[in-house]
């Protein structure tokens, strides 16, 4: 019987989750010579290799990203209202990453499974009712900035 409310309740969680996910490549993208000078510019250009681009809703907040306990961006990126973009950074795709947000007190992770099929990870972030959620956009795709 525990295990059965146990259950019940873990799925409820999962279910409230403040993270969203979705696959797209169907919005307006770069040249191929955009992509590939953006890439080159990141260190991006290995296959071992995929990019997060921050894009709405950072004020400024403390941004930290991890790898296997290593620090690998540490920022305070603000996202820019015309573009929708705060900031970016290549990342090897093959561990785990985790970003931390030191304002909401959240992390996200990006499994490997997820980030090795896909160049581009885009992570937003959504204000409702002061409650923070992340929505992230996995993409073959680079959009245009």
């Amino acid at each position: 019987m525990k295990k059965i409310v146990f259950g019940a309740i873990a799925s409820l969680f999962i279910m409230c989750s403040p993270i969203k996910t979705e696959v797209r490549d169907d919005f307006r993208s770069s040249t191929e010579a955009q992509k590939k000078a953006f890439l080159r510019e990141i260190n991006g250009t290995s296959d071992s290799k995929s990019v997060l681009v921050l894009t709405k809703g950072y004020k400024g907040e403390k941004i930290i990203a991890t790898q296997e306990g290593k620090t690998i961006y540490s920022k305070y990126p603000i996202t820019n209202l015309k573009t929708h973009l705060a900031d970016y950074f290549s990342f090897e795709n093959s561990k785990i990453l985790i970003i931390t947000d030191n304002f909401s007190k959240q992390e996200v992770v990006i499994e490997p499974k997820k980030a090795t099929k896909h160049k581009f990870i885009y992570l937003r972030k959504d204000y409702a009712k002061d409650v923070v959620s992340y929505k992230i956009t996995l993409s073959n795709t680079l959009r245009a900035m």
